[in-house]
C-alpha cells in the first residue's frame, strides 16, 4: 500500500503550470518541479541514485557538456527542458544554467496502472516490462524476477508480486515498470469474426484482389519501377515451408534470406499461415495466378524473419534490436511488422521507447507497425472511438499503418458489421451496422484501430486496404487455411483481413518509393524520414469517408490529418503525376533557434509541404514523447501565414507535420523550418525530409 499512498500525495501536486517550471510525468501528471522537489526530498524512499536536472531556458549542448564533465550519465530527455541523469549530483545546483535539481524516486518509476489498485487485480503477480538504465546489473535484475526475458538494451519482461515490485523500482539500475502486454499477429481470424465454412472464393476476377490496385501501383510499374533492387524484411510467424527449395511459386526466387528468430526455433517456416499471406501483399511475384495477385514490390527481395515459437504458441515477445539488426544487416531498409499488443490504447511504453531508439540510430531505416484492431464504437454514436493504437505501433518514428477497405463484393466475409462476432455491441449503431467490409473503397475499416496516442499525437500516419485481402496460401502441414483466413480463394490463395493485411500492402507500396527516391534523388542513403514525407504528402485525403457528412459527424471527422486515416490512403499514382514537386533530405539539420528558409514558385492549385524526422526517443515515464521539435510554416506572396496540421499556430506534439492549402493562387511561397527546441540531437541538431507539391 506504500505505493500508492505516494502517488495518492503526488497526484495532489499536479498542476497546469507553463513550461520552464513544469515536469510532465507519468505518475504524477504536469506537476510544479519546486513542490515535486520537497517531496521527493522528503520522503523516506526518494533516492534510487537518479536524478532530474531541469534547465532553467533551453537546452544547449554546452551545458550537456557540463554535467558530462562532472561525471553524470544524461539518459534520457524529460520534459520540460530536463534530463534523467545518474551519478553524483551533489554540486549540480550550483551550475548557473540549473533550475532544479529532482531525485527520481521509487514513486515516479512505476506505471499508474500497476499503482492505483490495478496490480492488486491480477492476483498474486503481475507481468511487467522494465527498462534498466545503461551499465545495469541485467543478471542480478532477472533473478529477481520469478521468470524472465531479455528483449534487448536492458528491457525486460517478467513476472513479480507486490514486494518484489516495490524493491525493483527502488533500484538505481531500474528506470521504469509497467505492465507487460502480449503480443499478437494484427489480423481477424474466421473465428474472431464468428464465421466459418460458408466463406468461398470468387466467382469473377475483378483486379482488386491483392488491395493494391486501390493504392494506383500501376502508375509506378508501368515505369519499370516494382521494388527492383530494394530489400524488404518481415517479421511475422515465418514463410511456408521454410525451405527455399520447396517454396510455393510466389516467392521462387525472391528470398534473400530466412532466419529463424521465436523461442526454440529452428525454421522459419510459418504453422500459421499469417506470415506467408502478407509476404505475399508486399512481393509475391503471382506465378500461381498469372501475374493477377501479387505484391506491390513484386521485384523486391525478402528477408524473412520467423518469430513464430512452439514454445510460447505465439509469436516471442519482440527482441525489436536483433530483429532490426539482423534485416539490417542482410541490406533491408524496408521492415514490415503486422503485430502489436492490444489492449495498449496509444501508450507510449518500453516497446515503443526501443524502437525509436534504435530507429534514431539507424536513419535509413523505415519500420512499419500494424495500428491494430481494436477499433469499435462501444459510445453507441456511429462514430468509430478514438485512443486504441497498439504498441509498438505508437512510437514516433515508424510508420503506423491503418487499415482501409479493399473493394471485394464477392467472396472472404461478406456479412454486415452488426452480423459479425461481437458486431452488435462494437459496431452496432448506423450507418457502421449496415456497412460491410469491402463494399467501399472511400471506407474505412471499423476494426482499425485510431489514433490519438496518449500524449496526443496523430496515428496512424496512413491507411491501406486490409480487408479481404488476396494473397499466399501457406504449405505448411501445421496450417489451416479453413481456420485462419477469411475463405479460400483457390489452392494457392486465402482471403485475410486486419491491420495486418493494410501493412505489408503498404510496405510493398514503400519499397516503390524508396526505388522511386533512390532513383530521383541518385543516392542509396534515402532516410526514412524521406520515406515517410513523401508518402504522407501524396496520400489521398478519404475525408468524409464513405457515409458522407452526418449531423452527428462522419467517418472522417476533418480533413486530414486525422486520427482515422492519418495523412490519408497511399496513392502512388499522385507521386508519379505531380507536375511538380522538391525534395529535401537535410542530413545536418537545425539546431534550437537555426531556420531554414526554400523560395518554391507555385503554378496555382493545391500546395501541399511535409516535414518529418526521425526523433530522439522519449523516456516511456514521461507523459509528453516528443523531444526535439522542429516548426514547420508556409508564408505565401501575401504574407499570409500557414500552419502545419490544421492548427492556428505551431505543432509541438509531432514529428510530422503537413501544411495543405487547397486551391493555392499562383505566386511565391516561403516555406520556413525552424528548429524550435533540440535539446538531444545529432551534434547538437535535427535532421529532417522536407517534401514540397503542387497539384492543379
Amino acid at each position: 500500500m506504500k505505493l500508492i499512498s505516494l502517488l495518492a500525495l503526488l497526484s495532489l501536486l499536479a498542476t497546469n503550470a507553463q513550461a520552464g517550471d513544469t515536469l510532465r510525468l507519468k505518475a504524477t501528471g504536469p506537476v510544479k518541479t519546486e513542490s515535486l522537489q520537497a517531496f521527493q526530498l522528503a520522503s523516506a524512499n526518494a533516492g534510487s541514485g537518479l536524478f532530474v536536472v531541469q534547465w532553467k531556458s533551453a537546452i544547449s549542448e554546452n551545458e550537456k557538456a557540463q554535467l558530462r564533465a562532472q561525471g553524470l550519465k544524461l539518459i534520457a530527455y524529460v520534459p520540460d527542458d530536463a534530463f534523467l541523469v545518474r551519478g553524483d549530483v551533489s554540486s549540480v545546483s550550483s551550475l548557473s544554467f540549473v533550475n532544479a535539481v529532482v531525485p527520481f524516486g521509487a514513486a515516479l518509476k512505476v506505471e499508474p496502472e500497476l499503482t492505483q489498485a490495478g496490480i492488486f487485480g491480477f492476483g498474486n503477480q503481475a507481468e511487467v516490462s522494465i527498462q534498466l538504465a545503461p551499465g545495469a546489473n541485467l543478471k542480478e535484475v532477472m533473478g529477481l524476477l520469478s521468470h524472465s526475458f531479455h528483449a534487448g538494451n536492458g528491457l525486460i519482461t517478467g513476472g513479480s508480486d507486490v514486494g518484489g515490485l516495490w524493491k525493483l523500482a527502488e533500484r538505481s539500475d531500474v528506470l521504469w515498470i509497467e505492465r507487460y502486454l502480449p503480443f499478437r499477429s494484427s489480423s481477424l481470424s474466421a473465428n474472431d469474426m464468428g464465421v466459418s465454412a460458408d466463406l468461398g472464393g470468387l466467382a469473377a476476377q475483378t483486379g482488386y484482389e491483392s488491395g493494391t490496385k486501390i493504392l494506383n501501383v500501376d502508375a509506378m510499374h508501368s515505369q519499370g519501377i516494382n521494388g527492383q533492387g530494394q530489400i524488404v524484411a518481415v517479421a511475422d510467424t515465418g514463410l511456408d515451408s521454410g525451405n527455399t527449395a520447396t517454396l510455393i511459386a510466389d516467392f521462387q526466387g525472391q528470398v534473400k534470406k530466412g532466419i529463424a528468430i521465436g523461442l526454440g526455433g529452428k525454421s522459419w517456416g510459418d504453422p500459421m499461415m499469417h506470415g506467408t499471406h502478407v509476404s505475399g501483399s508486399v512481393l509475391g511475384n503471382g506465378r500461381s495466378s498469372n501475374g493477377l495477385i501479387r505484391g506491390a514490390a513484386f521485384g523486391a527481395q525478402l528477408v524473412m524473419e520467423g518469430m513464430w515459437s512452439d514454445i510460447m504458441n505465439n509469436i516471442m515477445p519482440p527482441a525489436i534490436p536483433k530483429l532490426f539488426d539482423a534485416a539490417y544487416a542482410e541490406g533491408a531498409r524496408i521492415h514490415s511488422n503486422s503485430w502489436g499488443a492490444p489492449g495498449s490504447n496509444g501508450r507510449y511504453d518500453n516497446w515503443a521507447v526501443l524502437a525509436d531508439t534504435w530507429l534514431f540510430d539507424h536513419p535509413d531505416f523505415l519500420a512499419l507497425f500494424a495500428a491494430g484492431n481494436e477499433g469499435a464504437d462501444l459510445s453507441k454514436d456511429g462514430v468509430i472511438d478514438q485512443g486504441t493504437v497498439s504498441s509498438p505501433g505508437t512510437s514516433k518514428n515508424v510508420l503506423t499503418v491503418g487499415a482501409s477497405k479493399n473493394y471485394q463484393l464477392e467472396g472472404g466475409i461478406q456479412r454486415t458489421m452488426k452480423e459479425l462476432r461481437g458486431g452488435a455491441d462494437k459496431w452496432g449503431v448506423e450507418p457502421i451496422a449496415s456497412s460491410k467490409l469491402s463494399e467501399d473503397q472511400r471506407g474505412m475499416a471499423a476494426f482499425s484501430s485510431r489514433g490519438p496516442t496518449a500524449d496526443g499525437r496523430l496515428k496512424p500516419e496512413i491507411v491501406a486496404p486490409g480487408t479481404n485481402i488476396v494473397s499466399a496460401r501457406d504449405r505448411h502441414p501445421k496450417a489451416d487455411p479453413a481456420s485462419m483466413s477469411w475463405g479460400i480463394y483457390d489452392d494457392n490463395y486465402v482471403f485475410m483481413g486486419g491491420t495486418s493485411m493494410a501493412t505489408p500492402v503498404a510496405a510493398g507500396a514503400m519499397a516503390l518509393v524508396r526505388q522511386y527516391l533512390v532513383k530521383r534523388a541518385g543516392t542509396e542513403n534515402v532516410s526514412a524520414a524521406l520515406m515517410k514525407a513523401t508518402v504522407s504528402n501524396f496520400a489521398e485525403d478519404l475525408f468524409p469517408g464513405q457515409f458522407g457528412e452526418r449531423a452527428a459527424g462522419q467517418e472522417q471527422p476533418t480533413r486530414r490529418p486525422n486520427n482515422h486515416e492519418g495523412w490519408g490512403r497511399v496513392n502512388l499514382a499522385s507521386l508519379m503525376n505531380s507536375p511538380k514537386n522538391q525534395l529535401v533530405q537535410d542530413n545536418t539539420g537545425l539546431a534550437t533557434g537555426q531556420e531554414k528558409v526554400l523560395s518554391y514558385a507555385h503554378p496555382g492549385g493545391a500546395l501541399r509541404v511535409t516535414l518529418a524526422y526521425t526523433d530522439a526517443p522519449g523516456t516511456a515515464s514521461a507523459q509528453k514523447t516528443l523531444v526535439n521539435d522542429l516548426d514547420l510554416s508556409v508564408v505565401d506572396a501575401s504574407g499570409r501565414t500557414y500552419f502545419p496540421n490544421g492548427r492556428a499556430d505551431k505543432d509541438s506534439t509531432n514529428n510530422m507535420e503537413q501544411v495543405d492549402v487547397l486551391g493555392a493562387a499562383a505566386g511565391n511561397f516561403q516555406v520556413k523550418v525552424r528548429g524550435g527546441h533540440v535539446p538531444q540531437g545529432k551534434n547538437g541538431a535535427q535532421p529532417y525530409a522536407l517534401v514540397i507539391s503542387s497539384a492543379p
